[in-house]
């Protein structure tokens, strides 16, 4: 007998409503603006544009930070750090491009150190501080919010530190091209989130490491005894959430091609936390969804492109943004799936109960 298709269970999913909430703000741009989804190429870069591609480019940093984060939040915590490394991360790269501006004082085409320095040292400094943020909260037992509160804090501090308070510039092109470059006729930060992200799931849900980090996030305690090791577990997830800051701080200073320690990364992390649980990923910990953290980034990009887009006034921008994802969460919410997955059943029952009539 051939199954039916159950609406209910469909229903009852965040990542469903993640779904429905991205097609009716597109939804209302198709009504309200038909040339919003309009694509052009463009023969002198290469490239294509449109909204739709700029709402993918733009979000590449919070994405690339989102997956991160949502291996922390399935743990059960959160990692306030990640904007203060994406600011440490361009530092450093803008620091050995640079290195001192009293000889160096002319931006160009050159770089200072090998460009193998620029873009691993960065990485290897990120994932260094991401272990940082393990090691407080493994091995001395403190609470997440609170480790990762350091680096937040002092990190910016660090990329002031790291660069003398100077904001440095540059003109060199293979660094120009991880951020505004192009391959497949795409821009370059949607080829690297594509990879990063298929590295990710790759990582997490073709080993068993997925699994430890939910057994670890529903409980630490009983993840030890069954033979887990939690500690490890989150080790690894803290260096890796690192790691993605780094990389997106390398595009983020490439796109304007200078560090910006002051505003790099600024509020990514309340963003980052954002896409994970609208994606339907639970603060509580445990069960996880990286595919509902891309939609739920992208989902916050869409809607900031429709308020520049739309033209409406900045100093509403926060606010119409906080409204739009507020109407999101709540129809993601518990009692709303429930009553649509009730609906649905009941629907179902029905139809199946006039057929048989």
């Amino acid at each position: 007998m051939k199954k039916r298709f159950d609406f209910s269970t469909l229903a009852r999913s965040k990542v469903t409503w993640a779904v429905v909430a991205e097609a009716l703000i597109l939804l209302v741009c198709l009504f309200v603006r038909p040339d919003f989804f309009k694509i052009s190429y463009q023969p002198t870069t290469g490239m294509l544009y449109g909204n739709l591609i700029d709402i993918v480019n733009r979000s590449s940093e919070i994405t690339i930070i989102a997956m991160g984060m949502t291996l922390v939040i399935a743990l059960g915590g959160t990692d306030l750090s990640v904007g203060a490394l994406v600011a440490v991360s361009g530092a450093i790269a803008l620091k050995f491009l640079r290195w001192d501006v009293t000889i160096y004082n002319t931006p160009g085409d050159y770089t200072v150190y090998p460009f193998i320095l620029v873009l691993f040292v960065p990485l290897i400094v990120c994932t260094l501080m991401g272990l940082f943020n393990g090691f407080l909260i493994a091995k001395g037992d403190i609470q997440p919010i609170i480790a990762t509160l350091i680096l937040m804090v002092c990190g910016r501090g660090i990329a002031q530190i790291l660069t003398n308070g100077k904001q440095f510039t540059t003109q060199y092109s293979p660094f120009r091209v991880i951020g505004q470059g192009s391959l497949f006729f795409l821009p370059m930060p949607i080829i690297i989130t594509a990879v990063v992200i298929a590295l990710v799931v790759l990582f997490v849900r073709k080993t068993a490491f997925g699994t430890f980090v939910e057994a670890v996030g529903i409980n630490r305690k009983a993840s030890r005894l069954s033979g887990i090791n939690a500690q490890m577990i989150i080790f690894i997830v803290f260096a890796l959430t690192g790691f993605l800051s780094g990389i997106s701080g390398l595009i983020y200073s490439s796109r304007i091609m200078s560090n910006d320690s002051n505003n790099a990364g600024l509020n990514f992390e309340m963003d980052a936390i954002l896409a994970v649980v609208i994606g339907g990923t639970s603060m509580t910990g445990g069960k996880f969804s990286l595919l509902g953290t891309v939609l739920g980034s992208i989902i916050i990009r869409t809607i900031v492109t429709l308020v520049y887009y739309f033209g409406i006034a900045s100093e509403a921008t926060m606010a119409f943004k906080a409204v739009i994802i507020a109407v999101v969460i709540v129809l993601q919410s518990e009692p709303v799936r429930n009553y649509f997955a009730k609906r649905g059943k009941a629907k179902a029952m029905l139809a199946n109960g006039g057929m048989r009539g």
